[in-house]
This record gives C-alpha cells, sequence and structure tokens, in this order.
C-alpha cells in the first residue's frame, strides 16, 4: 500500500546562471515583461514601476537585490507579481520581481529540505529558508519577506548613491 506523503508547491526560476524557488503560495500571477516608467533617485534593483489593472507595482531586479548582478532582459524573462502576506491570493499584489525565466512548478515534500549552510550560498543565507531537493539537486528557495522587506529596502534607497 501506498503512503502519502503530503507535498507542497514552489516556483522554480532563474537568476543569473542559478536557479531558485518560492513558496508558490506567494506567487499572485507570472506576466510578460511590459513597460516599465523609471524612477530617479533609487537604487539599480528598483528597475521601475507598472501599471497592472490601475495599480502602480514597483518592480525589483530580484538578481541585482541579491548581489547576482542585473537582469539582461530577454525572450525568457518574466515579471513574478507576489505577495509578502502570508497565504493570501485576492490582494492587491504587493510588488513586481524581475527575474530571468520561469522553469516550472514542482512539489517537494517534507524530507526534500536541507537547512541553509552558513557558508557556500551564492546569495546571503539570511534571504534563504531552506534548500528544497528540485530534481535531486539541491535549489535555494527565497525568503521574499526578508529579500523584498519595505524597511530593508526603504532604508537602501535613503543610502543610494543614486540619491546625491
Amino acid at each position: 500500500m501506498q503512503q502519502d506523503h503530503p507535498t507542497h508547491p514552489y516556483l522554480r526560476f532563474a537568476l543569473g546562471t542559478g536557479h531558485y524557488t518560492v513558496d508558490l503560495a506567494r506567487v499572485k500571477e507570472i506576466l510578460e515583461i511590459a513597460p516599465l516608467t523609471p524612477v530617479p533617485m533609487v537604487p539599480s534593483f528598483v528597475r521601475g514601476v507598472m501599471n497592472l489593472r490601475g495599480a502602480v507595482v514597483p518592480v525589483i531586479d530580484l538578481g541585482d537585490r541579491l548581489g547576482l548582478g542585473a537582469a539582461s532582459i530577454g525572450r525568457r524573462s518574466c515579471i513574478v507579481m507576489v505577495s509578502l502576506a502570508a497565504e493570501t491570493r485576492d490582494e492587491v499584489p504587493s510588488m513586481g520581481v524581475l527575474v530571468d525565466a520561469v522553469d516550472e512548478v514542482v512539489d517537494a515534500e517534507a524530507g526534500d529540505h536541507e537547512p541553509v549552510p552558513l557558508l557556500g550560498t551564492q546569495v546571503d543565507p539570511r534571504y534563504l529558508r531552506s534548500l528544497v531537493r528540485v530534481h535531486g539537486v539541491a535549489t535555494p528557495e527565497l525568503d521574499l519577506p526578508a529579500v523584498l522587506d519595505p524597511a530593508a529596502l526603504a532604508h537602501l534607497m535613503a543610502a543610494s548613491p543614486r540619491r546625491r
């Protein structure tokens, strides 16, 4: 008799030469690249704002924010609309993140998670929740509330050399 193992869905995407995951509950929708309006005097990771059904939404270059380098917009680039509020899908999207490509939705079992090592990750470990086994490969799971923390982003914007 086969046992059911509860799984949890994650979105797997590319940033630069690496692949990352985020909890699918935080993903509102995936959009093609839309025209972005630049915002003066902000750090380079703020790509601009976009109009999404009448709402002005900031778009963050996720690779640039994580120190992986700015995205080069290509045919597979996407804007992933994410919510920083836990487990809510019916609110207006709070932010867009630019990624190099969306790969797939994967289901991971509880045993497919590993703790984040203190050293040896391309991304600062404080921005990672776990390593999720995807196709046998330990794939970093981003902690979006930590990466996109409004207070931290505001601090970075205030300290940005572009403001001077």
